[in-house]
């Protein structure tokens, strides 16, 4: 099998970079401590960002003011995680649960301007619908401003300790996961501002919704497990798994649509296949080594396979193992979702046998612990 390089289309798009609803002071540390290491190509992007985080300043320190004690006395519910590796179904499933108007979620609005939701989110979803693309580049799932999200890049533009600063420079790629996903060889300061940051976009979120419950989906999270649970001892969760060869050829697509429009680096595409093997291994090794913690009732596990050939019967299977009591009501809008998307194709690859070699070497304790072979591959 050979590598596909990264294409350069897309170097030149300055306006879809995350990074331009950070905070100015987080955008510098992100930039200091990756050396200002920044490729001549993308030094228009940077500039972009920069400028665009500096002129949001003023409103960012309004927010603040205006809304910093009323968050802090928040206590938000124990959020519903949905968890597993990047392109394995959980934005499917995020978008549909998302259905359920007893939950809230962290949109992608709010996910691009954490600073400025509350005060300026008229203003700030305009600059956003400029630029953002109708359709993911990854799948072609729609995007909206008011959709589900990853919070993580809310976290990325809330503070340095973000996996997902690991993308805008990816030659730190792996560097960034181990220091903010496994957080190995981290001292207990720094996982400290983590949590709070994190349990301050929470608590955020819940003030806005009125303390709904939160709905969250960030891939991270699959081996952030202990620290989650520290934070939220009562949290539930649903891990979602796919097939191996899929994860592995869906996970290559999706960096070579985002890197080009997300980084300020290029990346040797042999490192980078080393990180994709690597991360996926660390993040399973971890979740299979904390997943005990999860009271028994607290964590679903399914089968992306299963899920999509009847999402209906999944449902009703997390909402009554879950006590979760929305199904009966969202019901008809689930349906509607599904029927607006039952001509969806998920994207299909062929796998030579040196790909299936390389794959089940690396990954065999998931292939084995998730019940998948890598000569049985689901359509």
């Amino acid at each position: 099998m050979s590598l596909q390089k990264i294409p350069n289309n897309d170097y030149f798009i300055l306006t879809q970079q995350p990074l331009a609803g950070s905070s100015f002071n987080n955008l510098l540390r992100v930039f200091f401590e990756n050396k200002f290491n920044i490729d001549l190509p993308f030094l228009p992007r940077a500039l972009y960002v920069s400028l665009m985080s500096f002129s949001l300043s003023p409103l960012r320190l309004y927010e603040k003011y205006k809304f910093q004690k009323k968050i802090d006395k928040v206590q938000p519910a124990n959020p519903l995680f949905i968890v597993g590796h990047w392109r394995s179904g959980t934005t499917f499933l995020h978008y549909l649960m998302g259905q359920d108007k007893s939950f809230s979620y962290v949109s992608t609005l709010e996910t691009m301007t954490p600073h400025h939701f509350l005060a300026f989110e008229a203003f700030v979803k305009k600059i956003i619908e400029q630029d953002l693309p109708e359709k993911r580049p990854m799948d072609n799932l729609e995007m909206e401003t008011n959709l589900p999200y990853e919070e993580e890049y809310a976290v990325a533009n809330l503070c340095p300790y973000s996996f997902y600063h690991g993308w805008y420079f990816p030659k730190n790629l792996y560097s960034y996961f181990k220091k903010y996903v496994l957080f190995a060889n981290i001292n207990k300061e720094i996982i400290d501002r983590w949590k709070k940051n994190y349990l301050f976009l929470i608590k955020k979120i819940s003030y806005k919704y009125n303390s709904q419950r939160i709905l969250l989906k960030s891939l991270v999270n699959t081996a952030r497990i202990k620290l989650l649970l520290e934070i939220f001892p009562d949290a539930q969760f649903i891990h979602l798994s796919r097939h191996p060869l899929k994860i592995y050829l869906s996970t290559w697509k999706l960096y070579k649509k985002i890197l080009p429009i997300f980084s300020f680096q290029k990346i040797d595409t042999n490192q980078l296949d080393h990180y994709i093997l690597e991360i996926y291994k660390d993040l399973y090794t971890q979740y299979f080594k904390e997943k005990h913690l999860i009271p028994k009732d607290n964590l679903i596990e399914l089968q992306y396979e299963t899920f999509v050939q009847d999402p209906v019967s999944t449902l009703q299977t997390i909402y009554s193992d879950f006590n979760l009591t929305g199904y009966k009501k969202t019901h008809p809008l689930f349906i509607k979702y599904l029927e607006k998307h039952h001509n969806y194709q998920s994207n299909s690859y062929s796998y030579d046998d040196e790909l299936k070699e390389k794959i089940y070497k690396h990954w065999y304790f998931a292939f084995k612990k998730f019940g998948y072979s890598p000569d049985n591959i689901p359509k």
